[in-house]
């Protein structure tokens, strides 16, 4: 996981910003040494091409809690997104900079995947 982009802070997030964050989102919060994976099993289906769900279990640092993902194929491309509230898997939003800038509790996940062809 990293963040791409910043709102509402007193200043714009830089490079070296985004990088010290992932850094510290791997190793101080989701303790990526002990936890290397994040896995999605799906249950279920609904829907068509052009707008469809996946229900099923995110696990996150061992830890799995249903989620639904919102999808559609769009020229080849399988795009998605799904919101995570990180405080359900018992994740502490990170803070920095005496808690300037700070991640809120639910975050927008987003894919873009290539369909084999």
């Amino acid at each position: 996981m990293e963040v791409r982009e910043g709102a509402g802070g007193l200043k714009s997030l830089t490079d070296a910003d985004r990088a010290d964050i992932k850094t510290t989102i791997c190793e101080k919060i989701l303790l990526t040494a002990e936890h290397p994976l994040i896995t999605f099993s799906s249950s279920q289906v609904t829907g068509t091409p052009d707008a469809f769900q996946i229900t099923g279990d995110l696990a996150i640092m061992g830890q799995a809690r249903p989620v639904t993902v919102h999808g559609r194929i769009d020229g080849g491309r399988l795009r998605g997104h799904t919101t995570i509230t990180q405080s359900r898997w018992g994740i502490k939003p990170y803070s920095a900079f005496a808690g300037a800038l700070r991640l809120a509790d639910d975050i927008q996940v987003e894919f873009d995947l290539a369909i084999p062809g």
